[in-house]
């Protein structure tokens, strides 16, 4: 590796991962795998890093994300002897270096690899001041530099290293490590003292930056008070490629909207959170719940709102009482009492959960009839309209309850 990075590694660092707002990214990219078919270890690290996911790269440059694709190239930045190559690599979850080892020629052991990184972080080398911040937060830097850690007091040394050297690359532009240096001011792990007054102002740096995450938090902060702002900064994140700034977009405009209600809006929104993140488990189900309801022109449509629901499931057991009610009345999806009190077993305080799981006590829809029970749980949402025309149908009598 040569002492100091190619230009075009430089130039991809600044534009990919520091001012990543510049507009440069793809001509960043296009010089990445330049260099790296030009056999640049450096370069082939950090175009590994750009085929890696949203963990790696922002996700508004809307990079290939390729498992196949990074694993090769940090396996060649490896082999071409790149220090950061190597240290970056032994932060990939589940990577093994081809080679048999993280440790490749010119360098001999970790600890050379770690002295490598930390001399160029302290000659300025942005990206490799964050790499060492990382090594002290995640407690790497034990074994790489071969410390020796007696308790708490000796973690706290680390988190405070990292805290340093996270501000100071803040300073310079660049936002990544703001999540972690957030969470060391926020968790209290190890003894570290608490400051979300401090951790909260650099959220707002992050917004500033254009970070889509730090933009939604921020932009919620600001949804009931001024509603304009929290829909700017929304929309903001969604054009830096965060799907959860449609979903609130989308959240502003639907059932639950303090401001002015339009389903069509929302659907639109949540559409397009889906779109661009096909695990937007809200947004499937409030898409969903604008399906099974409708309105504002908007037809019911209960098989497409069970579709939404499912997926949901699918992705994270999302709870649902609206599809629990699908199931118990055969609307879109077959009827399934079981199923249904299921569903309604994952939520059983939901109002939909209450009145279903009353239907099928007090109906014995699938289970011996119960009317008592079914009472209980209706009873919770007494005032229901729903609720007070199931009980139309029943009477207590002396012996209990029966039906009329």
């Amino acid at each position: 590796m040569s002492e100091v990075f190619d230009d075009r590694v430089e130039y991809a660092i600044q534009n990919i991962w520091v001012n990543f707002r510049s507009g440069n990214g793809e001509q960043a990219m296009r010089g990445l795998q330049e260099a790296a078919q030009e056999g640049n270890g450096d370069a082939c690290y950090f175009l590994a890093r750009c085929y890696s996911g949203p963990c790696y790269v922002d996700p508004g440059f809307g990079f290939e994300s390729d498992d196949d694709k990074a694993e090769e190239w940090y396996n060649k930045s490896i082999e071409l002897g790149s220090a950061v190559g190597m240290m970056g690599a032994m932060r990939v979850g589940g990577f093994k270096p081809r080679c048999g080892s993280f440790v490749h020629e010119p360098y001999t052991s970790k600890r050379e690899i770690w002295d490598k990184v930390v001399e160029l972080a302290r000659g300025g080398q942005i990206f490799c001041k964050y790499m060492v911040a990382n090594a002290y937060y995640y407690g790497n830097a034990v074994e790489l530099a071969g410390l020796k850690i007696n308790g708490a007091q000796d973690v706290c040394s680390l988190q405070r290293k990292a805290i340093q050297i996270y501000e100071e690359i803040l300073a310079q532009g660049m936002a990544m490590g703001l999540g972690n240096l957030i969470d060391i001011l926020t968790s209290g792990d190890y003894g570290m003292p608490v400051d979300k007054e401090r951790a909260r102002r650099l959220e707002e740096r992050g917004a500033e930056l254009g970070v889509g995450v730090y933009e939604v938090k921020v932009g919620l902060r600001y949804v009931d008070t001024q509603p304009t702002k929290a829909m700017e900064l929304f929309k903001s994140a969604a054009e830096h490629g965060n799907s959860n700034g449609y979903y609130e977009m989308g959240r502003m405009y639907s059932y639950r909207s303090k401001t002015v209600r339009n389903l069509n809006i929302a659907k639109e929104y949540f559409e397009k959170a889906i779109q661009m993140n096909s695990e937007a488990v809200g947004s499937y189900n409030l898409l969903g719940e604008i399906y099974f309801k409708g309105g504002d022109g908007l037809e019911v449509n209960y098989q497409a709102a069970a579709q939404c629901f499912l997926k949901a499931i699918d992705i994270n057991n999302w709870c649902s009482d609206m599809l629990g009610t699908c199931y118990l009345h055969g609307l879109g999806v077959p009827q399934d009492y079981a199923r249904a009190k299921e569903l309604f077993g994952n939520c059983p305080d939901a109002r939909l959960s209450c009145i279903g799981l009353g239907e099928i006590y007090a109906y014995g829809l699938g289970v011996p009839e119960d009317i008592g029970k079914g009472m209980v749980y209706w009873n919770k949402f007494a005032q229901d309209p729903a609720v007070a025309e199931h009980k139309k149908h029943f009477k207590k009598t002396l012996f209990g309850w029966k039906k009329i």
